[in-house]
């Protein structure tokens, strides 16, 4: 683990707030990156070829806003979440976005994008570590209604890929939660990564189920907002 990380994210963060884009990814990024966005990295593996989509973003954008909402450290990974204002050819696009990044030797080797809708930031929590250690053994011991039941908030909203339609409220979650215990048949669910500040946390999961008569294997982020010690926001990718 390098000791620099966090100077070298602040780095490349004011690096996209100061249209210095090309000159932090040519500095902080490491031959072998390879980059994602919601999950696709086509055309972007290897230095070369993304640097090809930073110039065209670069050569194509305008931005206008780039302000940081928050930061995750916790030493090879780290993860920032950004609202972007900026034009793009002639649209004008104004979002929130979550940036998850993978280091080596101080350089960033994964770089993960998703955009997502953000509510308000709850109050400050403090045994958060602990319950979302709690949530992960109960999906790993197919607990998951038990630790819903526990851990999430009366007005928990969830989202898959940014969409929020019937996750509203922890009766509305219970009902979808319920119905993937009911088809679902966990095989392993194996922890990747974890990061954990403040009332903001992700992990990383592996999971291979069985859901109806499909086979599924994949990973997956899910990203934590905490509110007196329960999840009041989750959003999966």
């Amino acid at each position: 683990m390098s000791s620099n990380n966090k100077s070298n994210l602040e780095a490349v963060i004011k690096g996209i707030q100061t249209n210095k884009i090309l000159e932090v990814f040519n500095k902080y990024y490491h031959d072998e990156i390879v980059m994602y966005e919601n999950g696709d990295s086509t055309n972007r593996i290897g230095k070369a070829a993304n640097r090809k989509a930073e110039e065209s973003f670069v050569n194509n954008a305008k931005i206008h806003e780039a302000k940081l909402l928050k930061t995750i450290i916790d030493g090879n990974n780290t993860a920032y979440e950004m609202y972007m204002d900026f034009t793009y050819g002639e649209h004008r696009i104004k979002k929130n976005q979550w940036a998850f990044q993978q280091w080596s030797n101080g350089l960033i080797i994964k770089e993960e994008f998703v955009e997502i809708k953000t509510p308000s930031t709850p109050e400050p929590s403090t045994n958060i570590k602990s319950n979302l250690e709690s949530i992960i053994k109960g999906i790993q011991d197919n607990k998951i209604l038990e630790v819903f039941d526990k851990f999430y908030h009366q007005d928990i909203i969830m989202y898959e890929k940014g969409d929020s339609t019937n996750r509203v409220g922890k009766a509305a979650n219970r009902k979808s939660e319920e119905s993937f215990v009911n088809n679902a048949t966990i095989h392993e669910a194996k922890l990747l990564k974890l990061l954990v500040d403040g009332n903001n946390t992700a992990y990383e999961m592996y999971m291979d189920f069985t859901y109806g008569e499909h086979r599924i294997k994949k990973n997956q982020w899910a990203v934590q907002q905490w509110s007196n010690d329960l999840v009041i926001k989750e959003e999966f990718y």
